[in-house]
């Protein structure tokens, strides 16, 4: 990986293009450049992969440069094409917010990728004297500390006993160079901080990534060469967990997974409070399933006599247009619930068709706040 030099906004925006996901942001004394959802063009070039929350002073200098962006073993090109006989290193990938510092009107502040954020301003409450000389320093010699930000308030998938700062790598604002792992040892000792866990280089790459992905209770491994290229896996059992924690961004994955009894198997690979919010939405929605599955099936009964003609009038005249089939059903032998579990089945296909039932099933949305990871 070649050093990139890097100054000043004018650097990036003019080479941005268009329609990447790749944006730039103003904010209260500073500004981002960061991509906000990726296409298959949107990392193509050296440039675009450091547009990942780079931030800019209001005279447009950089100042701040945390990690590039980086890619999953056998994301971009085949595990064997790796360059394994080089410098490397295998770090423990941490669970939670990656921050870094940066002075904003000549106030130390935190940042996430997106900037000042709530992790980023819960990470400073937590940080130690030491954790601040830290930053300091760094900055006043060019550098971009990064750290992994990890809390019982901050839990992504995994979950930590105490609030810590982990420092995971150190770049040079200007060129992009990550310090190499060995200086970053004796730095954080010389600040009495505490580093990612270091284990050593991949002699198998088909037995690690096989055994890495196998683990239990770690969300993966980060392969940093010494010329700055850096490889990512993450574990099965971490992949899936999180696939499941962001479904919760959108009412539509919830409803599908109530329509299709899924949430039993949901429920456990979640926090305990994101499980609670999925219990909740759950028993929210059958709530209005039971009162429709009661109010037609004593409508049914009550007209199942009446000739097919006149019963179809009634139908008409009492149901809603969207329930009308579910009483025809019922009266031919369906059961009322499993009328009512396909309508929430249906619209479960797009947050439209989910509002377009909201108020027959008296569901109520409001989205979990995710952590930014």
């Amino acid at each position: 990986m070649m050093d990139l030099v890097l100054e000043t906004l004018d650097d990036v925006l003019p080479y941005i293009l268009p329609d990447t996901g790749i944006i730039h942001s103003k904010h209260d004394g500073y500004s981002v450049i960061n991509y906000v959802y990726t296409l298959e063009n949107t990392f193509d070039s050296a440039l675009s992969r450091e547009c990942r929350g780079l931030k800019f002073d209001l005279d447009g200098n950089l100042i701040a440069r945390p990690f590039h962006k980086f890619f999953n073993l056998g994301e971009k090109r085949a595990a064997e094409e790796e360059p394994w006989q080089s410098e490397h290193i295998v770090l423990d990938k941490l669970d939670g917010s990656m921050i870094h510092p940066a002075y904003v009107r000549g106030e130390l502040v935190f940042m996430t990728r997106m900037g000042v954020s709530a992790p980023s301003v819960q990470a400073l409450k937590v940080a130690t004297q030491s954790v601040c000389d830290l930053c300091a320093d760094m900055i006043a010699a060019g550098f971009t500390p990064i750290f992994e930000y990890t809390s019982p308030d901050n839990r992504i998938v995994l979950a930590y006993e105490k609030s810590e700062l982990t420092l995971l790598a150190v770049r040079h604002i200007r060129t992009g160079a990550y310090m190499p792992h060995r200086e970053l040892v004796r730095v954080a000792d010389k600040y009495g901080l505490p580093v990612a866990k270091a284990f050593s280089s991949v002699r198998d790459y088909k037995a690690f990534w096989s055994n890495a992905r196998a683990q239990e209770g770690v969300e993966g491994y980060v392969i940093a060469f010494d010329d700055g290229h850096r490889l990512k896996i993450k574990t099965d059992a971490y992949a899936l967990r999180h696939k499941a924690l962001t479904g919760l961004a959108h009412e539509k994955n919830l409803l599908a997974w109530v329509a299709t009894g899924a949430t039993d198997d949901v429920i456990p690979l979640l926090s305990p409070k994101a499980g609670l919010f999925v219990q909740e939405y759950q028993d929210s929605v059958l709530s209005g399933v039971r009162k429709w599955e009661v109010e037609i099936g004593r409508f049914v009964k009550e007209n199942c006599h009446l000739p097919r003609k006149e019963f179809a009038q009634k139908v008409k005249n009492h149901l809603d247009p969207k329930l009308q089939s579910i009483a025809f059903k019922a009266l031919d032998g369906t059961p009322v619930r499993a009328g009512l579990i396909e309508i929430l089945r249906r619209a479960s296909a797009s947050d439209t068709k989910v509002d377009n039932v909201r108020d027959l099933f008296g569901m109520e949305w409001q989205p979990m706040i995710l952590a930014e990871h």
